[in-house]
This record gives C-alpha cells, structure tokens and sequence, in this order.
C-alpha cells in the first residue's frame, strides 16, 4: 500500500528506510522521497517508524 502518493512510495519502502536507520520523518524522505512533497503522510510515516522502530535500541537513547 502507498504511504506517500507524492512520490509512489510505499509502506513496505519506509519500513526498509527505518530498518536502514531512518527514525525520524526526514530520514525517511532523504531515503525515500516520503514526506517531501504535500505532507499529507506524514502521520502514517511516524506511524510506521513508531511501529517499525518502538523496540529499536537507539530510540530509548533519544532526547525529546
């Protein structure tokens, strides 16, 4: 399913990006394209580093 229909990318591609390191809505544009046009996803791009990434080692060290 597509995630971001700006750029045709799909779910299965930002989970790739978050599994390449991406955590955060940026990194996955700069891996992916997601998130760069209209903006519209980017609620299921966070969606989807939360649930690709919630048991991530690196994400406990981050500060908010």
């Amino acid at each position: 399913m597509f995630a971001c229909i700006c750029h045709a990318v799909t779910e299965d591609q930002i989970g790739s990006a978050v599994d390449s390191g991406a955590d955060t809505i940026d990194e996955v544009g700069c891996l992916t394209g997601a998130g760069t046009g209209c903006g519209t996803c980017h609620d299921r791009i966070e969606e989807l580093i939360e649930l690709r990434c919630g048991a991530c080692p690196l994400a406990a060290l981050q500060v908010a």
